[in-house]
């Protein structure tokens, strides 16, 4: 069974929007992979324990990211121009190589140990809409992740909509074969599915209560089409719920360009969105107003978006996440950020009982980062942790734990600089 272990190391939990706890000498005892408990060191003082690790480190609960391509990470801020030329020219044809299975696993270990090593332990990624290459990503995971094969039926070459799924009939095994903890009914976007596939995936993911992930106004080119598209709906937003895909169990990307009548449609439906500032600056898809999903009390998490997001740190999603608001005029602070970069992403993907913070019974994931200057309060150092180009806050976190363990990820290849197959 093991003995406690407990953790002597500078702690930051945060707890809502606007409040976090903060030891700056404190205890985090972690049994079978769990948390018993924290606190100040001097409430350990008088304990016995037969294991104490002292790091001169700040730990933080693992990040979690709610909006991720995983098939899109070796091109990551290598393209960028409107979101529907990025698509079509350079994502799309990038995506079809994924029906290679030594390919696809290549990519998909790169992938996992880039975010590890960044302290990503939880997040929700699009696969591309092969089967196989969904299979292996959940067969590569470290950490806890929701993966789902993109439904590209139409709208898009040829060979995505032939290995996609076209009916929820095909949809459904792999639910079960994923299990629903572990699966997100994946409609890409709404020019990509018919309104019948739609409806049958929103049935499916209501009867089933599936995760849904997809994307709702990322850009204007792309509201314009889905206008064009779908005459007969009110808004793009209505797209989405006349087919039943709106609900607290929907994570939809970006919600850049939305009406009044689109926030309170989202609101009614408790929809969550996952927030993704460091990719709308890399393709000038505009500023989610935060204002207005404040005002309606829209739920909203944090997401790197890679590719279109240039990097995969959850870090540099938390440094744009400030800059873009405060340049805007918007008060934002450092602990609204970790609280969307962890425990609002364990809300949204159903895991806040087992992840994004340090509560009692809650998995032992958490993140070692360097301890700033000991001058100031939490506030300045965990900004101080946010300054850097997107490479140096990738390679910021000093080691990854999970489950009570720090993950050894030895050496990797570096997948960019792999030749292409086929």
């Amino acid at each position: 069974m093991g003995e406690p272990l407990l953790i002597r190391a500078s702690l930051l939990n945060p707890v809502g929007a606007d409040h976090w706890v903060f030891y700056r000498d404190g205890g985090l005892l972690v049994h079978e992979g769990r948390i018993l408990c924290m606190g100040p060191m001097s409430e350990f003082r008088q304990q016995k324990v037969s294991a104490m690790l002292e790091l001169d480190s700040l730990l933080v609960p693992g990040f979690v990211d709610v909006h991720i391509h995983w098939v899109q990470h070796h091109v990551r801020g290598r393209f960028q121009s409107d979101l529907m030329e990025w698509l079509r020219n350079h994502i799309w044809p990038e995506e079809i190589e994924f029906d290679n299975e030594l390919f696809a696993r290549r990519h998909a270990q790169t992938f996992f140990h880039d975010t590890t090593r960044a302290g990503t332990t939880l997040g929700m990624a699009y696969s591309s809409p092969h089967v196989r290459a969904l299979e292996i990503a959940a067969s590569e995971a470290i950490g806890d992740w929701v993966l789902g094969n993109s439904i590209m039926e139409k709208a898009a070459p040829e060979p995505l909509c032939r290995a996609s799924p076209d009916n929820a009939d095909q949809v459904a095994p792999l639910l079960k074969k994923l299990g629903h903890e572990h699966y997100a009914v994946t409609p890409r976007f709404a020019l990509n599915c018919s309104a019948e596939l739609m409806r049958e995936l929103g049935d499916l993911a209501r009867r089933e209560n599936a995760l849904i992930q997809t994307h709702l106004s990322e850009s204007l080119n792309e509201v314009r089409e889905i206008r064009e598209a779908f005459p007969e709906a009110q808004d793009y937003t209505d797209v989405y719920d006349r087919a039943g895909l709106l609900g607290p169990r929907s994570v939809l990307g970006h919600c850049i360009h939305l009406s009044p009548r689109e926030h309170e449609t989202l609101a009614r439906r408790g929809a969550w969105i996952a927030h993704c500032p460091s990719s709308n600056e890399a393709l000038d898809s505009g500023r989610m107003d935060l204002q207005a999903v404040r005002r309606h009390g829209i739920r909203y998490a944090l997401a790197s978006d890679v590719g279109a997001g240039p990097s995969h740190s959850m870090l540099h999603v938390m440094q744009r996440f400030l800059a873009q608001h405060r340049d805007a005029g918007v008060d934002v602070n450092a602990r609204e950020a970790l609280y969307h970069a962890t425990l609002a992403g364990a809300e949204c993907l159903g895991r806040d009982d087992r992840a994004g913070s340090f509560a009692p019974g809650k998995r032992a994931d958490f993140v070692e980062l360097p301890l700033p200057d000991r001058r100031g309060g939490p506030d300045h150092w965990f900004e101080s942790l946010l300054a850097g180009e997107a490479r140096d806050l990738e390679e910021r976190p000093l080691r990854t734990w999970i489950g009570g363990s720090p993950v050894d990820l030895g050496q990797e290849e570096d997948g960019d600089d792999w030749p292409p197959l086929g």
